[in-house]
């Protein structure tokens, strides 16, 4: 007696396996952009904490002198989150991409009457997202100016690029003629960042943004 075998053809299993490829790469597409917007919305979280908490400490100083990585940790203004509590001092503090985070205080009018937090390793849609968000230019804010940075991948070239936007906020800031600086009450280069200043700003996948807080 015959029996009939049936089974799947080679073409029906490379279809088959096609089809589960493109699901697939759908899925990481999907995630990963999810996972990108998850990252901008916890980087906005952390700066405007951080800037709170910071202004809130200093309320009753004269200025921001001193301020830098180490103090903001031991004064507990940085989330948990952001660097590893096993270590009794430490100025290493991370953003939600794994990116460095700079904070100094720098001048205004004055040395060290305002403050900078600068941070990077931004991908490029998440930085035009964070730029052109807004940030608040009234006086409850505190907020001054902000600035980007493209830098190229590696720990040295951000940090370098975090050094740049630091440095480009540490001036009195009256007005701006460059797309990658805006400025509260700038006629023409004013906060939030429009969208075509912000994408010809951010380039590649270690964008720096730095705030400038009074």
């Amino acid at each position: 007696m015959r029996v009939n075998e049936q089974g799947r053809s080679m073409i029906e299993m490379l279809g088959v396996l096609a089809i589960v490829g493109v699901l697939s790469v759908g899925g990481i597409a999907g995630y990963s952009k999810a996972m990108n917007k998850f990252k901008t919305n916890k980087m906005t979280e952390q700066v405007t904490l951080i800037s709170t908490n910071i202004r809130t400490l200093y309320s009753s100083q004269k200025n921001y002198a001193g301020l830098n990585n180490k103090v903001a940790v031991a004064t507990g203004v940085i989330p948990g989150e952001m660097y590893d509590a096993t270590k009794a001092s430490t100025s290493d503090i991370t953003n939600a991409f794994g990116g460095k985070v700079k904070i100094a205080s720098t001048k205004h009018m004055v040395n060290d009457d305002s403050f900078v937090i600068a941070t990077g390793k931004i991908p490029a849609a998440s930085c035009v997202s964070i730029a052109t968000t807004d940030w608040g230019g009234d006086s409850g804010s505190g907020l001054l100016a902000m600035t980007i940075e493209a830098g190229a991948s590696g720990s040295a070239s951000d940090a370098d690029a975090l050094k740049t936007a630091v440095t480009s906020l540490s001036n009195t800031l009256t007005s701006s003629s460059q797309d990658k600086l805006a400025v509260v009450g700038d006629s023409s280069h004013g906060l939030p960042f429009g969208v075509p200043a912000a994408s010809s700003s951010c380039k590649g996948d270690s964008n720096v943004i730095a705030w400038k807080y009074l």
